[in-house]
């Protein structure tokens, strides 16, 4: 019984010293906060302090050095043809012989005869005419006679007053001089229209296409094919405005074509000078960009439709700078240190290469920067890490 008395009191005894030791807990926790703060405190005031002035930007800078360049462009241009020529006869009739070469990729020279039409209706339509005209002429001078002998009459009879149109017969001279003359040029037509029996060219030609066999009936109205005159060919490029401005690109300008230079065609690719005859007068409405006539040179294997990369070149820019691409801050500035600072500041583009940015000499200070800048690091004082010369970036 006493035992079972004194348990309750026991466990309340335990629960009362449990307490007691989680609040003295707590208190050595609270305690112990606030004394390392105070320490950190005390520790921070006597140590060194953060500085409120900005950081230094270090920088890498080039000094350019002056050299002379040449700015070039390489433009795609395509040879074609002046005009293709259309074969049609000028007169009708059957084919009876054909040039060997009036085939696709033909050649024929200048002189030499495309094909031949039968002559026979031409042949005898020039003996026609030309009856005529012995007859018109017997007629003309048979009148002519007659009207001497009566102009005689008159004069005989009235030699103070000149014979009358009628008795010298002018009006039927007048006829027969007229029709002399129609007969004339019935002959002049039967002999144009017989030599149209032959088609001759007049130029050494290339035949594009051709739809003529001996038997066929042809007609001026038809068209048997086409060729080109081998020398009539030329280069059509085209470039911007301004390129044709800055680099003073005129007639008579002296350009380099390369001609077969594919990729995978297995073949040389051939060289060729060349000049500009032409320069266009109005941009393309659609591409804006301006045409480049270009000479085809001599003895040439080239083909219209061939695909050509012509080289073209200006003349010489004295003192510039020749900045490597990442100097460039925009597409129209760079960065220069000038006293500690930084400074943006404009350029005269002349040319752009692959590596490089072709600009007109100015004041670089104490060198343009090389490195990337952050915008926002701009308005903070400046330290250059190294400096580099030239154009290529030699370190100092």
């Amino acid at each position: 019984m006493n035992r079972m008395l004194k348990a309750p009191h026991v466990s309340k005894k335990s629960e009362t010293a449990t307490g007691f030791v989680q609040i003295l807990f707590v208190l050595l926790v609270v305690g112990s906060t606030i004394g390392i703060t105070v320490f950190l405190k005390y520790t921070a005031s006597s140590g060194p302090t953060l500085s409120s002035a900005p950081e230094q930007i270090v920088v890498d800078v080039l000094k350019p050095t002056t050299a002379v360049h040449t700015a070039t462009r390489t433009l795609t241009g395509q040879v074609e043809t002046r005009a293709n020529v259309a074969i049609s006869p000028q007169v009708t009739g059957r084919v009876i012989s054909l040039h060997p070469s009036l085939i696709p990729g033909g050649t024929i020279k200048a002189g030499e005869i495309l094909f031949s039409i039968d002559p026979t209706d031409y042949e005898i339509a020039l003996k026609r005419s030309r009856s005529e005209v012995a007859g018109a002429s017997a007629d003309l001078e048979q009148a002519t006679a007659d009207a001497s002998n009566f102009i005689k009459d008159w004069q005989r009879v009235y030699p103070d007053k000149p014979a009358p149109s009628l008795v010298a017969k002018e009006p039927q001279i007048n006829a027969l001089e007229a029709r002399l003359a129609a007969a004339e040029a019935s002959v002049h037509q039967a002999e144009t229209n017989l030599a149209r029996a032959k088609v001759t060219a007049r130029s050494t030609v290339r035949i594009i296409e051709s739809s003529i066999e001996v038997g066929q009936l042809l007609s001026p109205a038809g068209q048997y094919g086409s060729y080109y005159v081998a020398d009539a060919l030329r280069i059509r490029a085209s470039t911007q405005y301004e390129t044709i401005r800055d680099l003073q690109l005129t007639t008579g300008k002296q350009v380099e074509l390369i001609a077969n230079a594919r990729s995978g065609s297995g073949g040389d690719s051939e060289q060729y000078g060349a000049e500009i005859i032409s320069v266009g007068a109005a941009l393309d409405s659609r591409t804006q960009l301006q045409p480049l006539i270009i000479s085809v040179p001599k003895n040439h294997t080239l083909t219209p439709g061939t695909f050509v990369t012509v080289k073209v070149s200006g003349g010489e820019n004295l003192d510039v700078f020749m900045l490597p691409a990442s100097a460039m801050a925009t597409r129209t500035s760079v960065w220069r240190v000038n006293t500690g600072k930084l400074e943006e500041t404009n350029v005269s583009i002349i040319d752009v290469t692959e590596d490089h940015v072709i600009v007109r000499n100015f004041d670089v200070k104490d060198g343009i920067v090389v490195s990337q800048v952050p915008t926002s690091f701009v308005r903070r004082p400046v330290k250059i890490r190294s400096v580099f010369s030239g154009s290529e970036g030699s370190a100092q």
